[in-house]
């Protein structure tokens, strides 16, 4: 099964994200993302067998007891890979205790141990709000990071990370929560 490890949102970040993304432009070079794809990815994972999910459980809940729960805020908009030609449209993640950093740095040693690579590009935390495989698509993107204010949002205490399921089905990916592990860590 197609497996990521992310934050999930409260109730009070993803409503201006949502306002947000009801006002962006409709396009059909553009996938945006719906209400319940909203969230912070930790960590993509791909093809996670059914024999190997309990360990990456284990090694998500170890990592969790290194880190204690921390605050994140929606900050400002951004893409990858670059704004010149832009394919992923994000919301940055204001996250002052690097909670989001840490629990990746603590994870990436163990998941390595059940063979899932550990991810070349620097992390950058973020809540993707829509995608484009096209010139035009980008064109789009470019426009709405030229013209859009970012949201303004209120802070959430991270408490868990939470393993999801990725089915992608035609009318877009559905997650659904596999696990719920969490932050044990001590506040220093």
């Amino acid at each position: 099964m197609r497996t990521f490890i992310a934050v999930e949102l409260i109730t009070e970040l993803r409503r201006p994200l949502i306002k947000l993304l009801r006002g962006l432009p409709r396009s059909s070079e553009i996938k945006w993302c719906t209400e319940h794809q909203l969230h912070v990815t930790l960590k993509f994972l791909g093809d996670v067998t059914d024999a190997q999910l309990a360990k990456v459980c284990d090694a998500a809940k170890s990592a969790g007891t290194g880190v204690a729960p921390f605050s994140l805020r929606v900050k400002g908009l951004g893409c990858f890979p670059a704004p010149r030609n832009p394919r992923v449209l994000w919301c940055g993640i204001e996250d002052l205790t690097n909670g989001c950093r840490r629990w990746v740095e603590r994870a990436d040693p163990l998941l390595e141990e059940l063979n899932f690579k550990p991810e070349t590009r620097a992390f950058t935390p973020h809540i993707t709000l829509g995608r484009s495989r096209s010139t035009a698509g980008g064109d789009v993107l470019r426009q709405v990071l030229d013209t859009t204010p970012p949201p303004q949002t209120g802070e959430m205490l991270v408490q868990q990370v939470v393993v999801f399921e990725s089915r992608l089905l035609p009318g877009g990916a559905q997650y659904h929560p596999l696990a719920t592990l969490p932050l044990r860590g001590q506040s220093t």
